[in-house]
């Protein structure tokens, strides 16, 4: 009896043992069966059409839908086939070993045998594909082609030339086909190609892809980037004009009502310290070519939300601009004094000290770009998250001209307010913690 029940144990085990190899194979082939996998957005569209131009967000799936298109192409009979990145780097990186690249959708027996010292991918029929760089595009004189995938158009630096080396090219067989997959920038040539009667165009954001992607990266570029320009171009793939490519925008500064600033500035005595920040952007010299010296005052209240002020930015002399920031230090119960220490370093907290302010003072030194430090600061005033307690006139018109009509004379009030905010958004009690680029 024992024998027969151990004969029945082993059959069950091999039959297991089948189901399971019989379930791998189905999720194998699962992983390859593209069409099975693709969102609608994600199809290679109908019709008759020379170019598919996907304009979509960050983590769309605009790389894989690339290289599935090529991997499709080479099954229906096209034989040579154009890969343009940005760089030869990035062409070979991403679209072609990159995770979702055309390496990675073939299955095994079908990938094509890669040839990185000759730039190119040859599969077993004798399809083959060449890669290119678009800050070369002289290298796509000669070749010919019935195909090309070109990933993140809108970035090259000079795309009509590259699109026009290309088109002499893609002259082979009777229906060439081009497909484009980039994050969208409002460049002429983008616009242009858009409008042509031959092109289909694709829209997509990175959320349409977000049961592939993590919970937390959603959350997160949700909340830091929701609402604001640059979160339109890179999360929802939209196309942000020049003119809104500006930092800030006139309806991005909010100002309080005069019963709010009366709220506001009558509850100052009641914040809890550390939250009521005075920062400095200091001219070491003085004369009719120096520039300003920012002085600016905010706080954020227990939701988080900021508030500036006042401006008290002026062109004066070290020991003039020194006694402002120490009178209005002790005037706003001020707890910090944020202090650019670039030109003048410990002498600044010196003349401070020497001028009687009896404050902590925090130095900051600059290592990037004024307009990188400021792009977070101002993501928040898109968020609504930051309200001017009175209109500010001058550091106003700095901001909404910033960083386009600056380049020649320094925008030190909005210096200063980026260096204020920044100390705040980075308090160990904010509610929700500001993302800082490196600064």
């Amino acid at each position: 009896m024992s024998e027969f029940i151990s004969k029945i144990t082993i059959y069950d085990q091999l039959i297991q043992g089948l189901e399971l190899e019989k379930s791998s194979r189905r999720r194998s082939k699962d992983r390859y069966n593209w069409l099975k996998q693709a969102r609608d957005n994600q199809k290679i569209p109908k019709g008759n059409w020379l170019f598919w131009l996907i304009l979509a967000g960050r983590g769309f799936g605009k790389t894989r839908t690339g290289a599935e298109a090529v991997r499709y192409w080479v099954k229906k009979g096209y034989r040579r086939i154009a890969l343009i990145g940005h760089t030869h780097a990035e062409t070979r990186q991403v679209m072609v070993e990159g995770e979702s690249g055309i390496l990675a959708v073939h299955h095994p027996h079908d990938k094509p045998a890669y040839e990185p010292s000759k730039r190119q991918l040859v599969w077993k029929h004798g399809a083959m594909a060449q890669l290119f760089s678009a800050e070369n595009p002289e290298q796509l004189r000669g070749p010919q082609f019935d195909a090309a995938w070109i990933d993140e158009f809108a970035k090259f630096h000079d795309p009509d030339i590259v699109l026009d080396q290309l088109l002499f090219g893609l002259r082979l067989g009777t229906k060439p086909r081009l497909i484009i997959t980039t994050t969208p920038k409002p460049v002429p040539s983008l616009k242009k190609l858009m409008s042509r009667d031959d092109c289909v165009v694709t829209r997509g954001t990175t959320f349409d892809n977000s049961q592939n992607l993590s919970r937390e990266f959603l959350r997160s570029v949700k909340e830091k980037y929701g609402k604001t320009r640059l979160g339109a171009q890179e999360l929802m793939g939209e196309i942000v004009e020049e003119n809104q490519a500006m930092l800030w925008q006139p309806n991005d500064i909010l100002h309080a009502s005069s019963e709010q600033a009366k709220r506001i500035m009558g509850s100052l005595q009641n914040l809890s310290v550390g939250r009521v920040v005075l920062a400095v952007d200091p001219a070491m010299s003085h004369d009719e070519d120096s520039d300003e010296t920012g002085i600016i005052v905010a706080y954020m209240d227990r939701d988080g939300h900021f508030y500036v002020l006042e401006d008290l930015s002026l062109k004066a002399k070290v020991q003039d601009w020194s006694r402002v920031v120490v009178d209005a230090a002790h005037s706003y119960n001020v707890e910090t004094v944020v202090v650019e220490v670039n030109q003048g370093g410990e002498l600044i907290a010196n003349v401070l000290r020497a001028a009687g302010l009896r404050k902590a003072i925090k130095a900051v030194r600059a290592s990037s770009s004024k307009a990188a430090r400021a792009l977070p600061i101002a993501m928040l005033y898109q968020q609504g998250r930051v309200t001017h307690v009175h209109r500010l006139p001058k550091l106003e018109e700095q901001m909404i001209n910033f960083p386009g009509d600056y380049k020649e004379r320094s925008p030190d009030r909005v210096d200063a307010l980026v260096w204020c905010l920044i100390h705040l958004s980075t308090l160990k009690d904010t509610p929700k913690p500001l993302f800082v680029w490196g600064i």
